[in-house]
This record gives structure tokens, C-alpha cells and sequence, in this order.
């Protein structure tokens, strides 16, 4: 068995459907589930795709709830995080994927010029890849340089495949493929 976890802050669909009743389904179930769907679904937050996020962290779950929904809460109005039991059984319609997993299968060698996952920033960069809006300065810091070097200052690169692993690891996520039923949804807690 393990334990997953879905933030829903106010306003949010699973916070005005209850999926203690309905079970989880991706809002565009039809759509077949290839590696740049996963991309964008993790990198860009795009939600018309065939895949629901879950996390193993309960504090991710709940800063999603509390950060991401069109109010904040409080004790009168509290969001929710769902806690999703799945056991070995899971349903045959319902598939689990860790993201690490499917990207890096599509990855090219690293004898390519520009691999997509790597960046050619400073250590820090990566900061502002976990934390975009509050650590911003570190993905606009300019990409240091060789001495002598005549090249135009820019600011490091930045893939979709590198936003998607990091993203994946900084919200411990695992994406579902299909209906998570009702019966794996045991609690919606309330949290502000």
C-alpha cells in the first residue's frame, strides 16, 4: 500500500467536487499520455491533459492547498488535502507513473550540444527552477562566461525536460493515468 496526497485550494475543481464521492479523473482522459503531455502537464501546469497529480508529501499537498486556489483560507472557508490510499491492486484501468522514469528514457546522450536537461547557470539556478516566483533573481541572473569570451550575455538555458525532473523531485510527484476510485479517497482533511 502507499499513501498519496492532492492539494485543493478554494475555488479549485476538487475543492467544489468531492472526490471522497467521485473518485480523481484527469480533465482530458481521452487524450493519449505521451512524454511531452507529462512535460507540460509538470513544467507548465497544464491541466487539459490525461494525467492527475499526486504527491508522497503531505506538506507539498498542503502548500498547494493553501497557495493555489483563488482565496486564502482560514478556519471558516478551509482548503482541503485529499489523502489517497493505493494498494498492489490497483484497478487495470489505472496506471502510476513516476515522471524521473518517463523522461528519462527520451533523453538524448550527452554528446549532443545542447542536452535538454542540462543548464549552463551558476549552482544557484536551480533555485530559481524549484522556486520561480520567490527565488525569480537566480533564472535571470546572466549565464557566466569564459574569460575572453565574445559571446552575447544571456541568461542560462532553461528546458521543459529540466523543468519536469526538478519539478518532479521538489513536489515528490507521481502522476496517475486514469480513474483513481472513490474507495482509495480516505480522507479530506481541512486545512488554512
Amino acid at each position: 500500500m502507499a499513501i498519496f496526497y492532492r492539494g485543493a485550494g478554494i475555488g479549485t475543481y476538487w475543492h467544489t467536487h468531492d472526490a471522497r464521492q467521485t473518485g480523481f479523473i484527469a480533465r482530458a482522459p481521452q487524450m493519449h499520455p505521451t512524454p511531452d503531455r507529462l512535460m507540460l502537464h509538470i513544467a507548465r501546469g497544464t491541466v487539459n491533459s490525461p494525467f492527475v497529480s499526486l504527491t508522497r508529501s503531505y506538506g507539498i499537498a498542503l502548500n498547494y492547498a493553501n497557495f493555489f486556489g483563488t482565496e486564502v483560507p482560514t478556519p471558516q472557508h478551509p482548503a482541503y488535502v485529499y489523502e489517497i490510499e493505493i494498494n498492489e491492486y490497483i484497478p487495470s484501468d489505472l496506471q502510476l507513473l513516476d515522471p524521473i522514469k518517463e523522461v528519462a528514457p527520451i533523453l538524448p546522450p550527452p554528446l549532443g550540444i545542447n542536452p535538454p536537461y542540462q543548464h549552463d547557470g551558476g549552482p544557484a539556478f536551480l533555485l530559481g527552477v524549484v522556486d520561480p516566483i520567490n527565488m525569480r533573481e537566480f533564472l535571470t541572473q546572466q549565464s557566466p562566461q569564459p574569460p575572453a569570451s565574445a559571446g552575447t550575455p544571456r541568461t542560462p538555458n532553461l528546458s521543459i525536460a529540466l523543468e519536469t525532473l526538478v519539478r518532479t523531485l521538489r513536489d515528490a510527484e507521481i502522476l496517475a493515468e486514469g480513474t483513481i476510485p472513490a474507495h482509495c479517497v480516505n480522507h479530506r482533511f481541512e486545512v488554512y
